[in-house]
């Protein structure tokens, strides 16, 4: 029998990334994910690619957001006895805005100056707390649907993605800084109080990857420029190096890494 992989924001990037390796590994797979119809058949050709490997894959184009679709969801995975060996949080949806007008951009840093010229709508509250819903309050509510229709596998675990960003100030950042921190917190929580149902929880911190959401950050090119001068390898993390260690998470060798924040940047973050 089969082990099934739930991939929340699988259509692009590390999401997709993953479906591909666990593919590859013989896991089923269900994807929620969300795109226009423009982009729609590109990530059917996607998915289609995967269900060639021999395995059963899912998908949904559905807001993973709303009450009524976590229900449904899951509902349909009890219905067709699915247990969830390993849930993937790869939501990226939240408000790139500064807190407040650029007085000098001559003292941003050349590859930062012109990033941020118009900028005249600032982050408000309900900014900060429809990123911490995305991309963090939803990831409990997936884990806690899937625990209370008994959906998980005996040794299940929990991967959401955090970044460097959850603790530095990174300009236009701020509402997605605290949902990541916000994220890891629950983790942590998650982490303790789910480990008698033999489910463990872990958040991954990518290095600056090359993905559609990085590339919607202002100065996203001046982050990718100071990446590959940390990097003691000189490069971005990939997508797939990312998939790997979401892919070890999911064996029986790593069933005692639970509550951890785990580095997958070849070291940029050390530099």
């Amino acid at each position: 029998m089969r082990n099934w992989v739930l991939i929340l924001g699988g259509s692009s990037g590390i999401g997709l990334a993953t479906a591909k390796k666990m593919a590859a590994e013989g896991f089923n797979l269900c994807i929620v994910y969300r795109a226009r119809k423009a982009d729609e058949a590109i990530a059917e050709k996607e998915f289609q690619a995967i269900k060639e490997l021999g395995v059963e894959c899912l998908t949904f184009n559905k807001d993973a957001l709303k009450v009524e679709v976590v229900a449904e969801i899951v509902s349909k995975l009890k219905e067709r006895g699915v247990s969830i060996k390993l849930l993937l949080h790869s939501i990226a949806k939240g408000n790139l805005k500064l807190m407040a007008p650029i007085l000098n951009s001559d003292m941003l840093p050349a590859g930062l100056q012109g990033a941020f010229r118009g900028e005249s709508n600032f982050l408000k509250e309900d900014d900060f707390l429809l990123t911490a819903q995305a991309m963090a309050v939803s990831y409990y509510n997936w884990a806690k649907a899937l625990l209370d229709k008994g959906c998980f596998d005996a040794q299940a675990s929990c991967v959401a993605l955090t970044s460097e960003g959850g603790r530095k100030a990174w300009r236009n950042y701020a509402a997605v800084s605290s949902a990541k921190a916000m994220l890891e917190a629950i983790s942590r929580n998650m982490a303790l109080e789910l480990a008698p149902y033999g489910i463990r929880s872990n958040i991954l911190q990518p290095g600056i990857t090359d993905t559609p959401s990085l590339r919607m950050i202002p100065g996203s090119s001046y982050l990718v420029n100071q990446a590959i001068q940390r990097s003691p390898f000189g490069r971005l993390t990939l997508p797939e190096d990312v998939a790997n260690v979401v892919y070890m998470l999911s064996l029986k060798e790593a069933q005692w890494i639970n509550g951890a924040i785990i580095p997958v940047d070849g070291g940029e973050s050390i530099s």
